[in-house]
Formats: structure tokens, sequence, C-alpha cells
């Protein structure tokens, strides 16, 4: 009885130990148990560090899984995947436990979950990768009598999330996809979106993202060999594009679909979004057609078409934000495309089995109504850059350029020539360009360029109007040459100078009228571009030449860059007929005739520009008249009153020395070969004038100006004013007149006297104070300079009539030879004058020669004197007045 119980006892435990050691020696012929599963079957798993069974599931270190799908009527070759699962766990739920020890089907749920999947083809071509993956599967099993169990799936779900397929230096990133098959499905995979999120390139992020469509397994009869994506959609440069349908043929490996970009602002692509570095702007939208094929690594691009709204533009802006030149990329009739029959040819190059790169030939496309061609290149990935030449054959871009200045300019012109260039990491860079085109531009405001930016005030003149004008240009080994070009100016283009009012004064015409020459013709030069890297640094000008209103223009060669705050410029006039545009106005008016040759250092800086001791010189001159405003008077005022103080200055052969800096202070060395202030009452020549203007030199009183080293030819002696400063706002100054070698006979003719004769010559200083429309001189004196003759012819009637102090002065000076002159000078504002003549002398002919000493005394109105000479002129103006006014 013991030995029985014994024996069952041990026959329970060994009962139980079987189990136990079963479960624990799992890991050992789990294995064994997976290869008699997949025998016979195109499947090959491999399993590495499994761990015990739980009641739940079971875990392991690494799963590695292989397939070959056989040839069929799609692919002459099998395909094989290897499938790689690292720590994952197989877990499972039994439904129905209880019917396993009486039932001949079992249904369990299973979930494989993971750290990482990963799926490679064989031979090795691209990596798929998911990272915590989980894959749930249900599975029948099933046991018949006398078989091995037999294990049959019912359905399968795998949703992907973030996955990645990676491909050389190509990443495809955030993968979405549900996979769902099932049994009563016949295992196809129904149609399901699949999402791509971004494009990556050895690291950096593509411009192609977001990549959507559905796919499904399920093949259409007629088509068995076409795997089809419905509703797809892409984003192109932020640019959304669409597919209705795209087939690709596993046979033919081929495909082909219109990819359809959908309307866009063009201020949402990349290169035109608003920031404060982009000064590119884009206005307006766009929208496309690219026609696609792809086959045997091919991709194919015939006829595509982009296209731009009405009114679409690429802006350049400056760093204010203020528009400068744009673009016109819109339709417009006869030209709706932007970029029209585009073609191209793009290879996926492999070397060794890897991708090598994208190769381009064939590239091609119509562009503003000219013709766009591409030199083939190849896009390397490890490189990360692209290096073409582009071949512009008439393209009109110019015609669709627009300057924006104070007034909206344009341009016209075609561009032919090539453009090498390369696209990589540092940027894009240009290599020897060779263009070629003919511009003409009209209504570019003449304020826009370099220091003519003013508003109109005295420091800072205004440049009004447009200019127009043609230019052939040529570019190569990045110098810019222009070749007998022409520039004129718009009607009423000119630069406009003011007094402290505001008040034009002075302008400068440089328009050219119907008829007249234009202001510059056969226009030479060159500008050279230096750069560093991918940005100029400076320009170098080279020399310009040009025909400038009847003359000819040289300008000395210049470098000027980024960096510089000055543009120093030396221009060369020969016989430039000038004189004949300058315009006076407000109480200046006149006509100037003339050509002016010379040299003109220019300074161009953001203050302005700066004149560098330029000298100018004309064989010309003309007449300047000043007209200061005068309240108006009745006919009787006028005759009577005081005369009009209009003055006509006239002048010829100036040569002028002229200095200017930024802050409009302006300093003139000059000479004439004569100056004639001409009045009603009479005339007064200069000989040879020549000294120092100073104009606007004083910040607290800018309407100073300043006449110094002043000297003229003056009745054959000479005239000097060491320095006057006269105030033009309140016609002040204060000054002393030099006077050397005066005729003494030039001074009586000027006080009207006919029967004095005198020889001899004088000097003296006259101080002068101005006030207004008044004049003062206090203690003048002028002498004689050596001795002399006096003549007073006088007749038989006059002696007799004179008492005998007059008579006796009568015979003295009727030979008067003197031997010493002195006489003083004082005028008060009222013209009040006193003159006193001391004379020391004899008359051979009187007395017998003895010595005589005469004192005259003359009290008179110089003012009176002056106004009753001026009555008569001042009659004759109204007569002639009067005259005109009945003829019109």
């Amino acid at each position: 009885m013991k030995w029985t119980k014994r024996i069952i006892v041990a026959l329970l435990i060994a009962a139980m130990l079987v189990p136990v050691s079963a479960w624990l020696a799992f890991p050992w012929y789990a294995q064994l148990l997976v290869d008699r599963a997949l025998k016979g079957k195109p499947f090959l798993v491999q399993l590495s560090g499994i761990g015990i069974p739980g009641p739940g599931g079971v875990g392991f270190r690494k799963l590695t899984a292989s397939f070959t799908s056989p040839p069929d009527q799609c692919s002459s070759k099998p395909a094989t995947y290897r499938i790689s699962v690292v720590n994952g766990r197989i877990s499972w739920n039994f439904s129905d436990l209880d019917r396993l020890l009486f039932s001949d089907h079992l249904q369990t749920d299973i979930a494989l979950d993971a750290d990482t999947l990963r799926i490679l083809p064989d031979p090795e071509s691209f990596m798929f990768e998911d990272e915590h993956p989980r894959i749930d599967m249900k599975l029948t099993i099933v046991r018949r009598k006398g078989s091995p169990m037999d294990f049959q799936p019912e359905r399968l779900s795998y949703a992907i999330r973030k996955a990645s397929v990676i491909r050389e230096k190509l990443l495809l990133a955030g993968i979405d996809y549900r996979v769902s098959l099932s049994r009563a499905g016949k295992w196809l995979q129904p149609s399901d979106t699949l999402f791509v999120s971004k494009l990556y390139s050895d690291g950096n992020p593509s411009p192609v993202g977001n990549f959507r469509a559905l796919f499904g397994s399920k093949r259409d009869p007629l088509k068995p060999c076409a795997l089809i994506l419905s509703n797809c959609s892409i984003n192109l440069f932020e640019w959304n594009g669409a597919a209705e349908r795209i087939e690709y043929d596993l046979k033919k490996q081929a495909t082909s679909f219109t990819l359809k970009l959908a309307e866009i602002p063009l201020n949402e692509l990349p290169w035109f979004k608003p920031s404060d570095k982009q000064l590119l702007r884009g206005a307006g939208m766009v929208r496309g057609s690219i026609p696609v094929e792809f086959r045997d690594s091919t991709v194919l691009v015939r006829n595509a078409v982009v296209a731009a709204s009405a009114g679409s533009a690429i802006i350049y802006q400056t760093a204010d934000n203020a528009s400068r030149i744009s673009l016109d990329i819109g339709a417009k009739p006869g030209s709706a495309e932007l970029l029209g029959n585009l073609n191209a040819t793009i290879t996926l190059n492999s070397r060794n089995q890897n991708l090598s790169g994208l190769a381009v030939r064939d590239l091609s496309a119509e562009l503003f109504e000219g013709k766009l061609q591409a030199s083939p290149f190849l896009f390397d990935p490890v490189k990360n850059e692209v290096m073409l030449t582009l071949t512009l054959d008439n393209i009109h871009v110019l015609d669709r350029l627009n300057y924006h200045g104070e007034v909206k300019g344009s341009f016209k012109g075609a561009l032919t020539g090539s453009v090498p260039l390369a696209f990589g990491k540092k940027g894009l860079t240009f290599g020897k360009i060779d263009l070629a085109s003919t511009v003409t531009f009209r209504d570019i405001a003449l304020r826009d360029l370099p220091g003519l930016k003013g508003n109109g005030n005295q420091n800072k003149p205004l440049a009004a109007g447009t200019f127009n004008g043609t230019l052939p240009l040529e570019y190569r080994k990045n110098i810019l040459t222009v070749n007998s070009g022409t520039i004129s100016g718009s009607k009423g283009t000119r630069i406009i100078f003011y007094d402290k009012e505001n008040r034009q004064w002075l302008s400068f015409d440089l328009s050219s009228n119907t008829g007249s020459r234009a202001l510059l013709r056969n226009i030479k030069t060159s500008l050279k571009f230096d750069a560093a890297g991918s940005k100029t640094k400076h320009y170098a000008l080279g020399k310009l030449s040009a025909e400038a209103l009847g003359g000819t223009l040289l300008a000395a060669p210049v470098v000027f860059g980024s960096s510089n705050k000055e543009i120093p410029l030396t221009i060369q006039l020969n016989n430039i007929d000038a004189l004949d545009r300058v315009r006076l106005h407000g109480d200046f008016k006149g006509s100037l005739d003339g050509a002016i040759s010379g040299t003109l250092p220019l300074v161009l800086g953001k203050k302005g520009f700066m004149i560098n001791k330029a000298r100018l010189r004309s064989s010309g001159g003309g007449t300047i008249t000043i007209s200061p405003p005068m309240p108006k008077r009745s006919a009787t005022e006028r005759i009577f009153g005081v005369p009009d103080q209009d003055a006509d200055y006239s002048f010829k052969s100036p040569d002028i020395l002229i200095t200017r800096h930024y802050d409009g202070k302006t300093v003139m060395d000059f000479t004439l070969k004569e100056l004639k202030r001409k009045t009603r009452g009479g005339e007064l020549v200069l000989a040879s004038p020549k000294g120092k203007l100073a104009i606007w030199q004083h910040k607290n009183n800018p309407d100073r100006v300043t006449l110094s080293d002043f000297s003229a030819g003056f009745f054959d002696g000479t005239v000097g004013i060491k320095s006057v400063d006269y105030d033009m706002a309140k016609q002040e100054t204060e000054t002393v007149l030099q006077l050397n070698d005066i005729p003494l006979q030039k001074l009586l003719d000027l006080q009207g006297t006919k029967k004095i004769y005198a020889t001899g010559t004088v000097k003296g200083s006259i101080p002068v104070k101005m006030s207004g429309q008044t004049i003062e001189i206090t203690d003048g004196a002028m002498n004689a300079e050596s001795s002399g003759q006096i003549i007073y012819a006088t007749t038989p009637e006059e002696r007799a009539a004179a008492n005998q102090g007059l008579r006796t002065t009568y015979e003295a000076l009727s030979n008067f030879l003197y031997v010493q002159l002195t006489s003083s000078l004082s005028m008060a504002a009222d013209g009040k004058s006193t003159i006193r003549v001391q004379l020391k002398g004899n008359n051979p002919d009187f007395q017998a020669g003895r010595p005589v000493e005469l004192n005259l005394n003359i009290d008179q109105n110089l003012l009176d004197l002056m106004r009753s000479l001026s009555i008569s002129s001042n009659v004759e103006q109204i007569i002639t007045e009067k005259a005109l006014q009945k003829k019109k």
C-alpha cells in the first residue's frame, strides 16, 4: 500500500514537473516550433533572446524575418524583404479558453509591440523604420484529429505613425498609414490615407512635404499591374499641388500624371515672405500645371505651365520698406503665362547601386516672350549643390520692370546671353555672365539720383521732372559696358535753387523739348563689379564720355561701393551749351548764352553733393535784370517820384572757381571780361572785374553775402573793395570803395558838366553805407595822383555877367595847371551832399602865372539831381507802356 501511494505521488509530481519543465525550456525549443510552423512556406523567422512566457505573452530581444514574393505577371523577378524587430513582446488573449478541451477551434488576439521595426529589401535600396510599432492580429487555432494544430489568421491591423523611409541621403519623414487586412477582405488593403510629412536631403529639409494620397492594394481588373493613388496632394515650396490620380505600372515601372499647383499668394512662397531681412516682396497670385511622366528612374516634364494673375509682381524694397523696383509677372493680353512650355528630363542617377544624384537635361521654357534654356546639370545629394548655365534668348524681362520713385518709371528691352550659376550650401553664386540688351527707360525721377534728393530749400536744391533714354548694354566678365547711349529730359525737368524764404531764384533746365537735341548722346562707359563671395564689394566706373548739349563731357574713372559714404566724381566739360538753360526767377530775370568748358570735381554723398574747386569758363555771357518789388503808383508819382530800381547787369566771358559744401556754403572766385550796369539814369561799365563771392556762409544769417578782394577797371582806372557783407533780407551793407587812376575828366563827365576839361588822375577812398534804397557817404576823399590841367570854358557873356570874384575864378581856371588837387565828399541818406575841392597851381595866362589856390564848396542834393535826370526816362517808359496796352 505504501509503495502504491508513493508511486501515485511520484506520478502526480512528474505530471506537474513535465509542463513546468516544458514551460521553462520554451526559450530553447521556441525556434523549433516556429520552424515547424513555417515549414514549406516562403517565410523565414529567427528569434533570439526569448524570455520565459507568462500567462499573457512572451518577450524577445530580436526577431528577424524574411520572405520572398515569387515572380508574377507584373514582375519577372522575385522580391525578397527582411524584417527586423528589436526589443519586442508578443501578447495573447484567449477569449474562450474553456473551449480548448472541448472544441477544435479557438480564437485568440495576438499583439506585437517593439522598440523598433525595420524593413529592408534585398539588395538593400531603402530602409523602412518605425519606432514603437504595434501590430494586432486575430488568430484561429484549428485542431484536427491525428494532425498538428493549424494556425489561421483572421485579420491584421498596423497603424503606422511617424515612420520614415531612408534611401542614401534622402529621408521621407513622418509617414502615417493604417494597414488593415482580413480574411473576409481577401487580404486586400482597403483605401486609406498615406501621409508623408517632409522630405530631407542630407539632413536638410527640402521644399517638398505634406504628401497625401488614398492608397489600397485592390487592383483594377483591367489594369492588374497598376498601383493606384487617388486624391493626391503635396506641398512644393509651400505651394499646394494636387493630382486626381497617379497610376504606377509595376510591369513597365512607369507612371504619368498632371500635378496641378493651386493658386497661392506670391508672398507665401519662401523667397517673398515678409521679414526684416527680406528685401523682396511678392504681390498677387500664382498657379501652375505640371504634366509628369516617370519611367526607368527618369522623370519627364512636358509642356508645364506657371501663370500669375493680373497685377502680380516681385517688388524690391529699400530698408525703410519703400518700393524701389518691381517686376510685373502678371498675365497680360497675348502673354498669359509666366512660364510656358516648360520641359525637362530628370534622371535618378545610380552609381554602384547607390543614388548619386539627380541629373537634369533638356530643361527649357518660354519666359516673357523669349526662351530660357539650361545646360545639363547634376544635383549631388552628398555635396548638396547644383551647377548649371542658363541661356536667355530675347527674354523681355525689362518690359515688365517698373521703377518706383517720385514718378513711376518703366523700362523696355530683352535679354540675350548666358548666366552660369551654382546653388549650394554657400547660397547662390554666379560664374562669368554674358548678357546683352538695349534698354529703353522712361519717367525715371531726377530727384532719385544721388545728391539730388533735396526737398527744396537753400541748402538742398530740388530736382524736378523725369528723364528718358536708350542704353545699349553688354555684361561680360563682371563688366557692364554702355555703348552709344542716349538720355533726354522730359518737359519741365530741371534743378531748382531756393532762397531763405524757399522761393525759387535760379533753375537749370534739363528738358529736351520737341525739336531739341538730347541732353546726352553717344554715351560710352563701363561699370565693373568687384564681388567678394556672393556679395558685390564695390563698383568701378570706367571712363565716361558723351556728347552733351553741343559739346562733350568726360568723367574720370571712380570706385565706389556699399562701404563708401562719399563718391568722388570729376567731370570735364568742353563747349557745353549750358548758359542758355539757366533760368532766373522772382526779382531776377534775364537771358544767358554761351558754351561752358572746364573741370567739375563733385563729391556725391547721403547729405547731398559737394563741389571741390570746380573751374568753369565761357566765351559767352548774358544780361541779368534785377527788379525789386515796387508799390503800385500813379502816373504822376512815377514821373516825379523815385525812379524804378530796375537794373540790367550784363557780363561777358565768365571764368569761375566754385567750391560748395554739403550744407550749401558756396564760394566763387570769379573773373569777367566786362560787367555793365545799366539803369534809366545811365550805365556803368566795369572792365575785367574779379573777386570772391561767398554765399550761405552764416548759419544764423544765411542772407548775408560776402564780396571780398574785388577789383575792376573803372573809367580807365580801377575800383576795389577789400571786403563787404551784404544782408539781402535787410538790404544793408557798409564798405569802403578804393579808387585808383581815375581820370578826372571821367568824373566831370559823370556830373553832366560840358564846359570843364581836365587832365590827370585821382585816387581815393569812399566809405559807403547802404540801407534799403538809401546811400550814405561819410568823409570820402579823392586826391590827384599827379599834376594836371583844368580848362573851364566860359563865354564873354558869362564873364561879363559874373561878379568880380567869380570873374577872377573864371579867368584863373581858363588854363589852370594844378600841382595839388584834394577833395572830400559827404552825403546824407536824404541825398544832401557837400563836396569840397582844393586846388593849388597857376595859370600862365593869368596875372603873369602867379601861384593860385582855389577852395570850392558845392552843396547840392544828389538824389534830386538824379531824380531830375530820370524824369524824362520815366515819361518815356509810361508812354511806351500805354502804347503797348493799346496794341493789345
